[in-house]
């Protein structure tokens, strides 16, 4: 029998590895120039694997959205860095599209909100990510 700890050790693990396919898969769409199958494919696997569904969280207020997904089961900074991870990604391969996207923008602030977020309620610095935030203000300034 699964202790409480171990539990949630496995909850974190599954999120994480959710997580990453579903990155992993974008950064392939990215690739192959398939910007229209990017959310369709994201909010199906977040669906069917997370019960989160991202034009949810995109419609939601900011304060709203970062306190459904840090009450997620699994979730901690490492997973939160995840998902703005994936709002990154997607807002990167619809970049890319020919016609803009509405939700362009809010996936790009979404994207901001959430590192930022990890930013100052993290302990652990990251290079990476504080070039993503760069760049991401960059782009909506």
């Amino acid at each position: 029998m699964l202790n409480q700890n171990d539990y949630i050790m496995r909850q974190i693990h599954q999120l994480t590895q959710v997580l990453t396919r579903v990155i992993s898969t974008l950064v392939g769409l990215k690739t192959q120039e398939k910007a229209d199958q990017a959310i369709e494919i994201s909010n199906k696997v977040l669906n069917e694997q997370l019960d989160l569904n991202i034009s949810e969280l995109l419609d939601m207020d900011s304060e709203e959205m970062l306190r459904v997904l840090e009450e997620h089961p699994g979730m901690n900074h490492e997973n939160l860095e995840r998902v703005a991870d994936l709002f990154f990604e997607l807002a990167s391969v619809l970049s890319e599209e020919e016609e803009p996207n509405t939700n362009l923008s809010r996936l790009w602030k979404r994207a901001l909100l959430v590192y930022e977020y990890i930013e100052s309620e993290g302990n652990v610095y990251s290079i990476d990510r504080n070039h993503k935030i760069e760049k991401i203000q960059e782009i909506l300034s």
